[in-house]
């Protein structure tokens, strides 16, 4: 008798398991999230401010302080923002279902120049100028020049 109970819920589980979809799961996390933030968090303002002021202007001036091995090396002023080397206009999976029925996978699609293979490690901006940068050394960022308290040359580009 136990073992028949014991049957019935791990069935009875299995059933209820296999009924959630991703987009029930993610229902379910956005409504658990709303009850636990009543209002809004200091993170949640901080994500929405730094959005807004990313996505202000195309015409907007940053500073890129350059750093090699802990050292500032100099700064660019630029317009824009920085950009991830590896990010991408497409996604990067394509979906592959052979047959009709069968289950689909994931595959690697091409990248956006219709490559394959991760993309190039480190960011990009452009800078006043006009010249595009590349590079995967460390940086800060500023949206105000802090000149004053990083004592570097001006790199051109």
């Amino acid at each position: 008798m136990k073992k028949l109970v014991a049957i019935t819920v791990a069935i009875a589980a299995l059933v209820g398991l296999s009924g959630c979809t991703s987009s029930d799961y993610d229902s379910r996390k956005k409504q658990n999230n709303t009850q636990l933030v009543q209002g809004e968090s200091m993170e949640q303002k901080n994500l929405k401010e730094k959005i807004r002021r990313d996505e202000a202007s195309v015409d907007k001036i940053g500073y890129v302080y350059i750093m090699s091995f802990g050292k500032f090396i100099g700064y660019y002023t630029i317009k824009g923002k920085i950009s991830s080397d590896g990010s991408q206009l497409n996604p990067q999976d394509d979906i592959i279902c052979r047959y009709s029925g069968d289950s689909c996978q994931a595959v690697d699609g091409p990248q956006d120049d219709n490559t394959y293979g991760d993309g190039d490690p480190g960011v990009f901006f452009f800078t006043t100028e006009g010249a595009m940068v590349v590079t995967n050394l460390d940086y800060l960022y500023a949206d105000q020049p802090i000149a004053n308290a990083i004592d570097v040359p001006k790199l051109n580009g």
